[in-house]
This record gives structure tokens, sequence and C-alpha cells, in this order.
């Protein structure tokens, strides 16, 4: 037995070394055998993206220390974790230490510090592999725009098929549309917020000026709408063929309810009256302004609206499909176009994430909106503003789809547009039980952390 008796101050602390067993203030950590601290011959500070590889057991993994460089030959006490607990796994690199053991890097698993492994534990990747490895761990069919740093241009990866049966693969170069939905919203908000900017509206002016005939109407405002807490509801319809605008318009009003209830509640019959009001103030189509107002300015060159005409564009439509537990492309259908002519600005565009990235940049660069007509845009609820979710501090986001098919439209962005994910998908459900808004999340926090 060796006993070392260490006095500081007034703490006195017993260490004993005894048959292999290590005993500090009476707890003891059992080693094979004690590994000293090894002095640091080298320190690079590049940071970089890797994955864990080489982890296909307890034995065989590669362990992570709370404190590196450490010996890890010895099985060092420090340990925290062993590499197989997340093999296969993105990680950035923070940091990179040598000692005469060998090189080690401080490894962080998106906002989570894991600790230092020994650098034959991981591989180099690219950013591109981290966001496409992403969806293929969790079986996304569809196409992503990320802007993992700012001011560069966004990293687009796809995977899987956009028409299986003509062999035509999802693309992020504009060749494939994808229905928009939800996230069309926001274009219409934007367009509402220019024409109070302008005079021509203000958040209190009263649907009733517009639309008498709604219940309620005199006491539901611009503001309310744009925020869903005007007590308008509304259920999905398929009208038997494609309508024009006005012809929308009037089935909303018709089919509607007013509940004359101002909590929070989703509705589609907000931003249809909305894309209506745009109509009637301009003296244009809710088309024309669309066209003049947003994708022009742009440049939204595959971009394209649904109505009463069929859309014309060289572009594949997506087909969506379905995964029934074992195979992936089950139950293909091609989108309503006559659905999505029966909600005008709520979701009667095609698009692709690549020209949705382009909108999401112009609302606050001055393109479109300056910052302080931004911010007015997310202030108007505590909820939902303005097209999008505003109940992350910092960050507004987004999800759409049509029920009953496999697409699936969602994008999250920082107020600066620091970091920014879009991500269209035209299959459902995902795998590991994800759902789709989630999955939008989590390729945010790729584009953050990695």
């Amino acid at each position: 037995m060796k006993a070392i008796l260490t006095t500081k101050s007034k703490v006195r602390t017993v260490v004993l070394f005894l048959a292999g067993v290590l005993i500090v203030g009476g707890y003891a950590l059992r080693q094979r055998s004690f590994a000293a601290y090894n002095p640091v011959t080298a320190t690079s500070n590049q940071r970089y993206d890797a994955q864990i590889v080489n982890q296909t057991s307890l034995k065989s993994g590669y362990n992570l220390y709370a404190s590196g460089p450490y010996n890890t030959s010895a099985g060092n006490v420090r340990a925290v974790a062993n590499g197989s607990k997340y093999n296969n796994d993105y990680v950035r690199v923070m940091q990179t230490k040598t000692t005469k053991t060998g090189s080690y890097a401080r490894l962080r698993y998106f906002n989570q510090y894991l600790g230092w492994m020994n650098v034959h534990g991981i591989k180099r990747v690219s950013f591109t592999q981290v966001a496409r490895g992403t969806m293929q761990q969790y079986d996304v069919i569809g196409t992503a725009a990320l802007e993992p740093y700012t001011n560069q241009p966004p990293v687009i990866v796809s995977t899987g098929y956009a028409d299986k049966a003509h062999g035509v693969l999802n693309s992020g170069t504009g060749s494939v549309v994808y229905p928009l939905a939800s996230l069309q919203k926001a274009m219409t908000a934007v367009m509402i917020q220019q024409l109070i900017d302008e005079g021509k509206l203000t958040a209190s002016t009263l649907l009733s000026k517009y639309y008498p005939q709604v219940p309620y109407s005199s006491s539901i405002t611009i503001a309310q709408m744009l925020a869903m807490t005007s007590g308008l509801e509304n259920t999905d319809a398929t009208p038997a063929k494609q309508m024009t605008e006005a012809q929308a318009f009037a089935n909303m009003v018709k089919s509607l309810d007013s509940t004359n209830d101002h909590a929070f509640s989703y509705s589609d019959a907000n931003y249809v009256l909305m894309a209506g009001i745009i109509a009637k103030v301009t003296g244009q189509s809710y088309a024309e302004n669309l066209e003049d107002r947003i994708l022009n300015p742009v440049g939204m060159s595959n971009t394209f609206m649904v109505t009463s005409a069929k859309p014309t564009f060289k572009d594949t439509l997506a087909v969506s499909y379905k995964n029934n537990g074992r195979q992936d492309y089950t139950s293909p259908s091609k989108m309503s176009y006559p659905r999505m002519s029966a909600i005008p600005g709520a979701g009667n565009l095609l698009s692709t994430p690549s020209d949705y990235y382009k909108f999401i940049i112009a609302i606050r660069n001055g393109t479109l909106l300056d910052e302080d007509q931004h911010n007015d845009l997310l202030g108007y609820g505590t909820t939902y503003s303005g097209g999008v979710y505003v109940t992350r501090p910092g960050i507004y986001f987004n999800n759409g789809s049509f029920g009953g098919t496999g697409y699936h439209t969602g994008f999250f962005a920082t107020d600066n547009n620091e970091h920014i994910a879009v991500v269209f998908t035209n299959q459902t459900p995902l795998g590991s039980g994800i759902s789709g808004k989630n999955f939008v999340a989590k390729m945010y926090n790729v584009a953050t952390y990695y």
C-alpha cells in the first residue's frame, strides 16, 4: 500500500492506491491502473464537423473524457461515457489537443458538450454530409435549404424521389416544386403590412369595412386576423373544380363560422379574407399583388399560383407518398389543384425551399420590409403573428401540410436571419416516430450548431 498525505490550507485529503482501487475522500473508483495527466504538446482551435465512427461496442469504443486529454488506454477514471452510445452521430469538433499518447478532440453534439475523444474515433465530414445524413437517419424524402452562417449561400440537400415511377429525384435546383401550404400565409401577411405602412390599412381596420356579411365582423380587426384571434373558423373543403379568386373568397365567406371568441385559434379563413382585402384595397387581384409585391422583387422564379386555370410550369410536381411501416413510396398521389384553389392567400402556391429561403431573407433586409416593419409584423399576437409562430424568443417559424397527404413544409429562422432551415417533404410518416414539425426544428438545430 502507498499513502500520500497532502495539506492545503486547513483541508486535508488522503489518497490511497490499493489493489487497483483509487480511494479519494472515502469514495472508491475502480480502474486497471492510474493514468497520470499527460502534458499537452500542441493545441488547435480549428473547428470542423465530424462523425463518430468505429464505436462498435463498449469494449472497442473510444471513451469520452470530461477533462482531456488523458491516456485512454488505461481506462482513466475521468471517462464519462463510451463513444459507442453515439456511433455514427454527427458532432462538432471545438478544439484539439495532442499529448504523447495521441490527439484528442473536444466534441459538441448539437448544443451539448460530450467530452474529449481520441481522434481515431471520429472522421471529418462536410456540412452537406451532416444535413443529408440527418435526413437519411429519419427516412426523410424531400429537400432542405439550410443557412449555417450569415450572409452565405444556403446549403441545399435532397433525398429520395419526387416521382419514383418516372425516376425523378427530389432536387433543390428548381426542377421540382412542392405545395407550399400554410407557409404562404407569411407572404399574405407581408403584403398586409406593406399596405399598413402605405397608409391604406391600419392594424385596427375592421373586417366589416370589406366583408360586413361576416357575423361579428364589426368587432374583428386586421391585427386579430394576423394573430389568429379573430374568432373565424373553417373546415377544409375540396370543390368539384378549380376556383377563381372571387369564387374562393365568396365560398369562404359563405362557409366559415364566426364565434366572437378572441382566443388564439388557427384558421385559413383569416388569411383567405385578408387576400380578398388586399384585392379590394389595391384594385388588383391577389395574384397580381403577389407577383408585383413579393415574387418579382425577391426573384422567386420557381413559385407558381393555383387558381381556376391549370398552373403552367416545366417543373415536376413532387408526388405525395406514404410509408406503410414496411416500405417507402406507397400510396402515390398528387396534390389536388381544386383543393388548393379554394384557399388563396393561405395555401394555393407551389414553390421550392430555395425560393422560400429568398423570401425569408427579403422580409427583413429592406427588400420587402425593413427591420422595424418586420418587428411590427411579429408583434400582433403572442402565439402567432403575421403568418408565423412567435412563441420562441428570437425565433419565428411555421409548418404547413394538407391533411391526408404526405406533403409537409416548414421553416425556422432567427429574427436576424443568422440561422435558417426550410424543409419540404413529400412522404409521411418520418422515421423514428419524429413529427414533421419536430424534424424541421432538428434541421434548424443542425444549421445552428454545425
